[in-house]
């Protein structure tokens, strides 16, 4: 489904964030990057869905080079792919049923989602979603008023309504608690498996890469160190991938 090959990204300021890496992801896969503080994680998103331009090296998107792409083919890529931050980025005043329906922008126009100009089919799938992420019942309350949580949640079912091939998580639950990062990393999963949704999610503790990845690559400095099996990650490893100095943090 997506193949990185060689694959560098150099800010002009002149910070190398990526170093030529270079994995595939296969289609119904949940692929979770770890690593350090810029090690180069969340470039390697933006790089995957053009937020950042890469600046050598090449992405394929189901066989299409989309590397260097602009315009309609820039937009049908985006409309495929999904994406999701650590802080929600949702419209605080607005329903979770608005927020939820703007993510059919791509489709709807600005001017219809400025006036609320939906389909029914629109509201209807955007019911559906928000049921899936477990909000049912909360349409209509303020997204400002819910749980971190609960906005994350939100913000999933946002991205589901791009019918995206692909959904792109960026530390997820970086911002959340621990009995909360759960309840997340859980709907994630359930995207996943449900709706054969390919996740590819950057997180920081092992503990949930253990209990929810099907396969882990690790960064490092922007170079990729380590890809392979969640279980196959030992003590050595993570001293490889953290340093020496690294305490593994568990969240129960």
């Amino acid at each position: 489904m997506l193949n990185v090959k060689d694959l560098h990204k150099k800010y002009p300021n002149g910070t190398h964030a990526l170093k030529g890496v270079s994995f595939d992801v296969t289609p119904g896969e949940f692929l979770v990057v770890i690593g350090l503080s810029g090690s180069g994680k969340s470039t390697l998103l933006r790089c995957i869905n053009r937020l950042h331009e890469p600046s050598h090296g090449s992405i394929s998107f189901e066989g299409n080079d989309v590397t260097h792409i602009s315009g309609q083919p820039l937009r049908t890529l985006r409309s495929n792919v999904g994406m999701i931050f650590q802080h929600f980025n949702l419209i605080p005043r607005k329903t979770v049923m608005t927020n939820v329906l703007s993510g059919s922008l791509s489709r709807t126009g600005i001017l219809k989602s400025i006036f609320g100009l939906f389909t029914e089919e629109d509201k209807e799938k955007a019911k559906r979603f928000i049921k899936i992420v477990g909000l049912e019942g909360k349409e209509n309350q303020r997204a400002d008023n819910l749980s971190g949580g609960q906005q994350q949640r939100v913000a999933i079912a946002r991205a589901l309504m791009q019918n995206p091939k692909v959904l792109l998580a960026d530390e997820p639950v970086a911002s959340l608690d621990p009995a909360t990062s759960h309840s997340v990393m859980q709907y994630l999963k359930k995207v996943n498996e449900e709706l054969g949704v390919t996740v590819i999610c950057n997180l920081h503790f092992l503990s949930l890469v253990r209990q929810y990845a099907s396969r882990v690559i690790a960064l490092k400095g922007g170079k990729l160190i380590y890809e392979g099996q969640p279980l196959e990650i030992d003590e050595n490893w993570f001293k490889t991938i953290y340093g020496e100095e690294a305490v593994e943090v568990t969240i129960d």
